[in-house]
């Protein structure tokens, strides 16, 4: 069962969890009414890891 959010695939937001930059990939489960995301973001040296944070989690970057 899909939740309506503003998250969009593809789209980089600010992920208030980690402190970092990150792109949301897709919605994968929802947890007490909140649809969680599988998001993918940098840590150092370049190497990408991907986390599942709660589309709380995620606020637009600043244009």
């Amino acid at each position: 069962m899909k939740v309506k959010a503003t998250i969009q695939r593809g789209t980089r937001y600010l992920c208030t969890k980690i402190g970092a930059v990150v792109v949301a990939i897709e919605q994968v489960a929802i947890v007490k009414g909140l649809a969680m995301w599988e998001v993918e973001g940098e840590i150092a040296g370049g190497i990408r890891k991907r986390f599942i944070v709660s589309q709380r989690n995620l606020q637009p970057l600043p244009a």
